[in-house]
């Protein structure tokens, strides 16, 4: 059954560009020309329009509200580590008004993989002098005898403390972060206390966006365990580069048929999202026009439900954990997700006629 496209094109309008902005401001000239000439093919306009990127105009007034909230941060502590993480940095938001997470790390103390793995590493040659010194400083680094959850608590409340006394709207009754609005520009940041992990890969590289780092979770008084969102970050840009943006545009696609779901989806993550587009063979789309990237997720989707064995093996983008292994949750709440794919995959079926041309 046919979608209301028109209705939807209003929902991605609202969402990208939320202060209704005449488009002929912020578009470019080329997309703007491409939008007139799907005026009345509707479906072909939403998928645009759903893989494009919010406005660049949007996505700088977020990270500007970020970069405020760190310099107050800073300006209280230089000794941290700032760093973005999430779908801002990476541009695959779908919503101009985003949130950003902004994380503090910690260079007081580590956690790094076992020791024994360094020595090993270190032990099986063909490395540079530089790889090996790097790893004799995690070999021979000497034990962190400081109590680290009384350490980050303190860089928890020290953070709220700041950002209590500068903006009127913050949020400090959270586990994992500390909710900043500061009005101009009018974003949310998420400010989130960590500290950093290494492992031997990490360590040889010398790149900290291969470095992991563990929240801290005030409510419980511990650290969650390692995630390394620099590194998907990297991961997923790098790949996006290879196939000329191909990959966030599946990406975004599928958060707005989410986000525009009559069904309530929020088991599935933008993790979620992210690792299934990333997951998908490069050769499967790496020349396809926009629209052909739909019938691309249409036969990525059939697979996962059709092959468990297929979709037990789908892994998140720094390869850390299993996306849908053993939750089994998940899958149905796919499979909801799966339906607005197809009557778009349908719909667009109906259009083939005029795509050819496009």
């Amino acid at each position: 059954m046919a979608r209301n496209y028109t209705n939807l094109i209003e929902n991605i309008k609202h969402r990208t560009n939320p202060d209704a902005i005449n488009e002929s401001e912020i578009m470019d000239k080329t997309f703007s020309a491409e939008l007139r000439d799907l005026a009345d093919k509707k479906v072909l306009e939403y998928i645009k329009r759903a893989m494009r990127g919010v406005e660049s105009r949007y996505a700088e007034r977020t990270i500007e509200a970020g970069n405020k909230v760190m310099m107050h941060l800073k300006n209280n502590n230089s000794s941290l580590d700032y760093k973005f993480q999430g779908s801002v940095p990476s541009n695959t938001h779908i919503v101009g008004h985003s949130d950003i997470d902004l994380v503090q790390i910690t260079n007081s103390f580590y956690s790094h993989e076992s020791k024994s793995s360094f020595t090993n590493k270190f032990n099986s040659g063909y490395l540079t002098v530089s790889e090996k010194s790097r790893l004799l400083d995690v070999i021979n680094g000497s034990t962190y005898f400081g109590d680290v959850n009384a350490d980050l608590r303190k860089l928890r409340t020290d953070a709220e403390l700041v950002l209590t006394s500068v903006y009127k709207n913050v949020d400090i009754t959270k586990a994992k972060s500390i909710e900043v609005n500061p009005t101009n520009p009018d974003r949310i940041v998420d400010v989130v206390t960590a500290s950093w992990y290494v492992n031997v890969d990490s360590v040889l590289t010398n790149d900290e966006t291969d470095k992991g780092i563990q929240i801290y979770n005030k409510e419980k008084n511990t650290r969650l365990p390692v995630d390394f969102p620099f590194m998907k970050i990297k991961l997923l840009n790098e790949k996006d580069k290879s196939v000329n943006g191909r990959l966030k545009k599946m990406i975004r696609f599928l958060k707005n048929l989410k986000a525009d779901s009559d069904y309530t989806l929020k088991e599935i993550s933008s993790f979620d999202i992210s690792s299934i587009c990333y997951n998908i063979p490069i050769y499967n789309y790496e020349n396809k026009p926009y629209y052909e990237l739909v019938v691309v997720l249409f036969s990525e989707f059939m697979k996962i439900f059709e092959d468990e064995n297929y979709r037990n093996s789908i892994m998140s983008i720094d390869g850390s954990e299993p996306i849908f292994r053993g939750k089994d949750e998940k899958v149905d709440k796919l499979r909801l997700l799966f339906r607005e794919l197809f009557t778009v995959n349908e719909d667009l079926m109906s259009q083939t006629s005029y795509a050819k041309f496009l």
